[in-house]
């Protein structure tokens, strides 16, 4: 009996032995799930070497011959993108800038995610639109030589790249197409204020070559833009204070556009129109004032100079009496509305707009109504037409001419 206890526990003890020795190794504790990188950290632009080739793709500008290549900060900018291979519709698009460098240093780009994308073309056309980022730090120094400009010094270029990545078949970021452009990133408030300084000066000369014309005549104290649109016979022209306005609002407009984009521009044709309307008016209204001098005698006596007002501009006087002309007012309204639209255009959208066809027709029909008031009642507004009677002190009176 004693053996066999023994025998029994030998065995017991080989058996719970085996079953050690059979047991599965121990496992390493989990580690910790694998990070997750954002596809812009692999493929972003600062990862992605550029490639020698322009890579199939290109930007092409929307209409032939003309591609805006500035924005200020925070301003939206489009691009069209044409592509020879077709751009999955899934594909991530990524717009950096960087400011261009003359040298072999170049800082880093600063990525931004386009507002708007659209892609047309069976994928070979794709429409980026994409604010420039106000992050892009302090442009290089003009004196240093460092950075590149464009429009005398005024304009600092950048570097974009538009890089479009797309997940391939072994869950790699392939690259679809990569695109380089340079644009100028423009500053709205210098080009405010040379705009202005600009318009303030030509106004100055004007305005000081006619105070010395009128002080010869006795009328040395009159405001800075009455005495620019004062007539021989002492009134305020409307169609020369018209053709003023539409002259500084062109002239101001083409200054700032210009100091934005460091180029020359083109001026709409919507706005050529006005300006030309404004400017046959004003042609028209003084041949048919010359003309009227021509046939009527001149005065026995010289009249003497009267002082014009502004209330020139929508009154008209006819043998002594002033009553409103509502062909002038109309006239003065339409041009006053359209010029405040144009400049408050070009302040937010930073181009010259194009004026739309109805308002071009409106501006030419108010005019063309006030022109035709004029030809309709000769004695009004025209010297000549009226000779000064002779006042209660022997002074004579003098009509209006505009």
């Amino acid at each position: 009996m004693g053996a066999l206890r023994v025998a029994a526990l030998i065995a017991a003890l080989m058996v719970s032995t085996g079953s050690a020795g059979a047991q599965a190794p121990a496992q390493p504790p989990p580690s910790a799930p694998p990070r997750t990188v954002a596809a812009t950290d692999l493929t972003g632009c600062n990862a992605v070497e550029k490639p020698l080739s322009a890579g199939g793709a290109s930007i092409v500008p929307d209409t032939i011959g003309q591609q805006k290549n500035w924005e200020p900060p925070g301003g939206e900018i489009t691009w069209t993108v044409r592509s020879f291979v077709p751009i999955p519709a899934d594909a991530l698009v990524l717009v950096c800038f960087r400011w261009k460098r003359s040298g072999e240093r170049q800082d880093h780009f600063v990525t931004a995610r386009p507002v708007h994308l659209d892609l047309t073309d069976g994928g070979r056309t794709l429409r980026v639109t994409v604010v420039v980022p106000d992050r892009l730090g302090k442009a290089p120094s003009r004196m240093s030589g460092d950075g590149e400009y464009a429009g005398l010094y005024l304009v600092p270029l950048a570097d974009v790249r538009v890089l479009v990545v797309n997940r391939g078949a072994d869950s790699n970021y392939v690259v679809a197409a990569d695109v380089s452009h340079v644009i100028g990133v423009s500053a709205p408030f210098w080009a405010a204020l040379l705009a202005a300084l600009t318009v303030l000066i030509a106004f100055g000369v004007l305005s000081l070559i006619s105070h010395r014309r009128l002080k010869r005549l006795g009328l040395g104290d009159l405001d800075p833009v009455i005495r620019i649109i004062t007539t021989p016979d002492g009134y305020a022209s409307l169609s020369q204070f018209q053709m003023l306005v539409w002259t500084f609002v062109v002239a101001g407009s083409a200054v700032y556009v210009m100091v934005l984009s460091g180029e020359l521009i083109e001026v709409t044709s919507g706005t050529l129109i006005l300006l030309g309307i404004s400017g046959a008016v004003t042609v028209g209204t003084q041949l048919h004032d010359n003309r009227r001098f021509e046939d009527e005698p001149p005065p026995p006596t010289p009249a003497l100079q009267r002082k014009p007002r502004w209330s020139d501009l929508i009154v008209n006087e006819v043998e002594g009496r002033r009553e409103i002309d509502v062909t002038r007012v109309q006239m003065l309204y339409f041009t006053v509305i359209t010029a405040l639209f144009v400049v408050m255009r070009v302040l937010t959208t930073y181009v010259i707009p194009e004026i739309p066809q109805g308002f071009q027709i409106l501006m030419g029909i108010s005019n063309a109504v006030y022109f035709g008031s004029k030809v309709a009642q000769p004695g009004a507004n025209t010297a000549a037409a009226n000779p000064p009677p002779a006042a209660a002190d022997g002074a004579p009176a003098t009509p209006q001419s505009s």
